[in-house]
């Protein structure tokens, strides 16, 4: 499944340490974030439902996550 949220992440500083974060909490097999999209859009690939986890640890630290849906 892909997972599409709208953040307010700005720069890759940020996105390098969101990334770590999900790849040792979450089962997640693939994981970008695109900050020229004006959503600054995170694409999560995962075989499990993770978009409730996705927005609880993307607020823990102190960012908005809004799931996009179709």
């Amino acid at each position: 499944m892909v997972f599409v949220f709208k953040t307010n992440i700005s720069n890759r500083w940020q996105t390098r340490r969101l990334c770590k974060q999900f790849e040792e909490q979450l089962q997640v097999s693939n994981l970008s974030f695109d900050l020229e999209d004006c959503d600054k859009v995170l694409r999560i690939e995962s075989s499990f439902e993770v978009s409730k986890q996705i927005i609880q640890l993307m607020q823990e630290n102190g960012f908005s996550c809004e799931e996009l849906v179709d």
